[in-house]
């Protein structure tokens, strides 16, 4: 007997979705290469992993995971709001930033509204605005890398239901500054919501490291900053995102397309031990600025094209395909993501990491190049 066949009741739009370009866990590594890693600087994670206390707090949780955590993330979102001086009721928590991205576009987005973002972007804030019928325009950064203020502006020119984009950029790594985004929030039009994704907020430096929440709120549209728990707090894992809303209204909206219960109870009391420990994140953000530098500086030696980044990841031309240097380095124990975006598919992303795996990154690639 033969199955039938699920082809037909796929949407369009999610049959035409690529896959998303994920790293590759450490076991899936090992299992396929045969050998241990020594770099993995593919997903922009923390070296250092999550506050001492972090682990403390999911190993005196465990014994409670037979009950449902506080819905309403309570005790998170407060000490958000202390953090941050938001009002609690316009925090939004979800399973991860991505998760929250999704449930943005499913309360906000229908078939044929315009979505204006940057090229080459972070793919979720493309492939959620497609796989509901969306438009998405992607603006390109110029070849200076200089933030891509103009071109959004212009884009801006017909109606737009989202601006959404990350800064620092990912993948590339430029900031906007605190002057374009005032010129930029300037020019966006009547009922446009604006998602400013700040995931990598924490390794910014200098005058790009600014507070955007003002400057949001004397706009005058709806606004969203995404934020996270998985780069500078070490929490890739247990998936923690929050955002925080123009209003109170766009947070209840939020609750209802996000899942329920999107943050688990050990992934909660983590977040919160990590969020008081300073001192941690100080000597994440302090290590990776310097060692940004020192591989930016190894690269340009080089002859290698990089981006500027502000991000604790670096952007680089790669001379070959990509996903073919990705490949190479493996095969040397070193795991970077090659970038699969059009016009972009000669470049790749390298985590900043600690500085053995950095010297690692640095060593095997002029041996495949």
């Amino acid at each position: 007997m033969t199955s039938p066949s699920s082809a037909a009741l796929i949407r369009t739009e999610i049959a035409a979705l690529p896959d998303y370009n994920a790293g590759l866990a450490l076991d899936q590594f090992r299992a396929r290469y045969g050998r241990d890693a020594l770099a993995k600087v593919d997903s922009n994670e923390n070296p250092f992993g999550p506050s001492p206390a972090a682990i403390e707090q999911i190993r005196a949780a465990a014994a409670g995971v037979g009950r449902y955590p506080d819905a309403g993330d309570t005790a998170l979102r407060q000490a958000i709001a202390a953090r941050t001086g938001r009002d609690a009721e316009t925090i939004i928590l979800g399973n991860g930033s991505e998760d929250l991205i999704g449930a943005i576009y499913r309360a906000t987005l229908r078939p044929g509204d315009r979505v204006v973002t940057i090229c080459p972007s972070f793919g979720l804030h493309e492939f959620g605005a497609l796989s509901l019928g969306a438009v998405v325009e992607k603006v390109p950064f110029p070849a200076d890398w200089r933030f891509p203020v103009d071109g959004l502006i212009q884009a801006m020119a017909q109606p737009v239901r989202i601006l959404i984009f990350s800064s620092p950029s990912n993948p590339a790594g430029p900031a906007i500054s605190q002057g374009e985004l005032t010129r930029l929030l300037a020019a966006v039009p009547e009922g446009t919501l604006i998602v400013f994704d700040e995931a990598y907020r924490e390794y910014l430096e200098g005058d790009l490291a600014f507070e955007a929440t003002g400057l949001l709120d004397r706009a005058g549209h709806a606004w969203i900053s995404l934020r996270t728990f998985s780069k500078a707090y070490g929490l890739a894992g247990a998936r923690v995102g929050y955002g925080l809303c123009s209003d109170s209204g766009m947070a209840r909206a939020l609750r209802k397309t996000r899942n329920p219960f999107a943050v688990n109870a050990l992934a909660g009391v983590a977040a919160l031990a990590a969020l008081a420990d300073d001192a941690h994140l100080d000597r994440t953000t302090t290590h990776i600025r310097a060692e940004r530098k020192r591989i930016a500086a190894a690269l340009t030696a080089m002859g290698i094209e990089v981006a500027p980044s502000q991000g604790n990841f670096l952007f680089f031309r790669t001379r070959l395909p990509g996903t073919q240097l990705a490949e190479a380095l493996r095969h040397q124990g070193v795991l970077i993501k090659g970038w699969q975006e059009s016009p972009f598919l000669d470049w790749a992303r390298v985590t900043v990491a600690l500085a053995e795996e950095n010297d690692s990154f640095l060593k095997a690639l002029p041996m495949v190049l």
